[in-house]
């Protein structure tokens, strides 16, 4: 039996999924964009563009729980609502909509890293790894019953970008694993343990301040810096004589050192070398206006002993 499904969603992972349901023999009763989508696609494939290509039906409200909205989904009478990385919280009278279920996929491995910005969290706290998490939706902020999951491995070299790609590939291959079993309505789901829940809110990271604090410890400055590696949207920032760059590569080890937090211990190629306590960071490439700096104009830039400046 075709289900009728409701997708919200942006980018690779909604487009993908789509496309799961579309292949299932499902019907997509509607597609819900983000209002901001325009339709072309950037770094990320736009689901307004896929949707249109595809000939479906389409919405992009400007709130997605407005009564007036909430009552054209309910009058479709939709199996199954689904949220791939939807940019707004659904709310308890949009969430009852699906009759079999409402069901988000989250880029954390639940009940751990709920909330704003799982990733940039886990590669902050030096996870190995992460998750990806199909769970049901609940009034509460990716707090439903867990319905399938798989983990995401983090590398000493992996940055906020490429563990979201990461994810992005291992959520398209778990709800392909997992859709043939969720739309026959018979998957089992299971109580998140709150006793282990993570979460963290919308204040709790600060994407615009982008300069470390060269008083924290090798490793901690290194990960925060590697959460801070997303193009083409931003990259951490280092500053010297007033003029800052961006660093688009980091590396560290616990060498000994005698240098004080922050000072540029050597120049290596392209790359410099700081210190900072207990251990030494290697920069680079490093960034500005838009391209990475070669070796001369790092060298010429960046002279041993100088001392960067802190947060």
């Amino acid at each position: 039996m075709a289900r009728r499904v409701v997708v919200i969603g942006k980018n690779r992972l909604a487009v993908e999924c789509l496309d799961v349901v579309i292949s299932a023999g499902d019907e997509v009763i509607l597609a819900v964009a983000d209002a901001g989508d325009d339709g072309i696609d950037g770094w990320q494939p736009s689901f307004r563009g896929a949707v249109d290509r595809r000939g479906l039906p389409l919405a992009a409200p400007a709130d997605v729980n407005d009564p007036t909205f909430v009552e054209r989904v309910d009058a479709e009478e939709p199996d199954f609502v689904l949220s791939f990385q939807a940019a707004q919280i659904l709310r308890r009278p949009l969430i009852a909509t699906g009759r079999v279920a409402t069901l988000n996929l989250h880029f954390g491995p639940l009940p751990r890293y709920r909330g704003v910005a799982p990733i940039a969290w886990a590669v902050i706290n030096g996870e190995a790894a992460t998750g990806v998490t199909i769970h049901r939706i609940n009034p509460g902020i990716d707090s439903g019953e867990i319905v399938r999951s798989a983990q995401v491995p983090i590398d000493d070299v992996d940055t906020g970008r490429s563990v979201y790609d990461k994810c992005t590939e291992a959520g398209i291959g778990l709800f392909r694993e997992a859709w043939p079993e969720i739309r026959t309505g018979t998957f089992a789901s299971r109580a998140q343990d709150s006793g282990e829940a993570l979460y963290y809110n919308r204040h709790s990271i600060d994407f615009s301040r982008r300069r470390a604090s060269w008083q924290a410890d090798a490793r901690s400055i290194a990960n925060w810096m590697r959460a801070f590696i997303f193009p083409p949207f931003q990259y951490p920032l280092i500053a010297l004589g007033g003029t800052e760059h961006e660093v688009a590569g980091v590396s560290w080890d616990r060498g000994p050192h005698r240098g004080r937090p922050g000072e540029i211990l050597a120049v290596d190629g392209a790359s410099i070398v700081v210190g900072a306590p207990g251990g030494r960071l290697t920069l680079g490439p490093l960034r500005r206006d838009g391209a990475d700096l070669d070796a001369a104009t790092v060298a010429a830039g960046f002279a041993v002993g100088s001392v960067l400046e802190d947060a």
